[in-house]
């Protein structure tokens, strides 16, 4: 039922696409910011009690709804695990964006470029090598950001959010993550009075995602450039051994090494702040080529490719516990 239930929505989805920014999602990220200014914001018990209580407790409710949906007919049940993942798993929410960059690209209108990869921007909350590319960059940096942004975004709302649906029953995995993200989101804005707010939501992300997205970067590995993946991989964690629990580190090392292309990688305590060995990269690093509208889709194959792996592991998953 749950590798179904997975193609339907993504079937679904390619089918009719829902945009990230839509009424459910406004509403979700709405009623978070709404919740932000009910909490005390230098009490970091409260915050965490707040994280939990949305996050944990909704899942708990969508799996809830689901068992009783279930009781009454599984037909029903099934409908409900399809809708939910339809609401927060699949490409199009941010396939749309990367695309059109690709196309301007290719009209050699490089504002046009810029314009979009700055909505882009806007949409992830993206750092400022991000913005800043989106503001002056050149064909290479713009590239090499729509990359990184695109590979986030495919951990994001794609692979992460299978491996914990898959991790945990009903519908509870895939809305704990998303609701995860959706709080990084709402909550990890740089601003000031969001200290402790945007602490709680990028240490809970890290700590969610830490196994999910070390599975996609070996994913990466096996469907591209197995040694420099790895090697990539491990420089980096060589190069920051107190940030080992930097998610997007270890995604965009592992996948800037699979198909061969500079990645601004970050390295800073916070994985987003400081980018010094960044793109000239570090001694161990393997020799990459700079970005150019054709590594784009290489982007693109190497992220369908995975997709394709991971299918096939939850496939084996499920056929591993029917056999037992």
């Amino acid at each position: 039922m749950t590798l179904l239930s997975l193609l339907i929505a993504l079937l679904l989805e390619q089918i009719r696409p829902i945009r990230q920014a839509n009424v459910v999602h406004a509403w979700v990220i709405g009623k978070i910011e709404d919740m932000r200014g009910m909490v005390d914001p230098n009490g970091a018990r409260s915050i965490w009690a707040a994280w939990l209580m949305v996050v944990v407790g909704t899942a708990f409710f969508g799996l809830l709804i689901g068992r009783i949906l279930g009781i009454v007919h599984p037909l029903l049940e099934v409908l409900f695990i399809v809708g939910i993942l339809y609401l927060t798993l699949g490409f199009r929410q941010f396939s749309h964006r990367f695309h059109e960059i690709q196309a301007a690209l290719r009209a050699d209108d490089l504002p046009e470029s810029r314009r979009l990869l700055g909505l882009w921007v806007a949409d992830m909350n993206a750092d400022a090598v991000a913005r800043s590319a989106s503001e002056s960059g050149d064909e290479s940096a713009i590239v090499r950001e729509s990359i990184r942004l695109a590979l986030i975004a495919a951990q994001r709302h794609v692979f992460g959010l299978i491996f914990w649906f898959v991790i945990l029953p009903g519908v509870s995995g895939a809305l704990a993550y998303w609701l995860t993200v959706q709080m990084l989101r709402a909550w990890g804005q740089r601003d000031e009075d969001g200290g402790l707010f945007s602490q709680t939501a990028r240490v809970a992300y890290r700590w969610v995602d830490w196994l999910p997205v070390r599975v996609t970067a070996m994913i990466f590995a096996v469907v591209g450039n197995f040694e420099d993946s790895v090697a990539m991989w491990r420089s980096r964690a060589a190069a920051s051994p107190m940030q080992l629990d930097d998610t997007d580190r270890v995604l965009i090392a592992s996948g800037a090494g699979a198909i061969g292309v500079r990645l601004t990688i970050p390295d800073g305590p916070t994985g987003s702040d400081d980018y010094e060995a960044t793109i000239e990269g570090v001694s161990d690093d393997p020799e990459l080529r700079e970005a150019t509208i054709h590594s784009m889709n290489s982007a693109v194959g190497l992220v369908w490719r995975s997709v394709i792996i991971w299918f096939f592991l939850v496939l084996l998953f499920y056929l591993g516990r029917w056999l037992n």
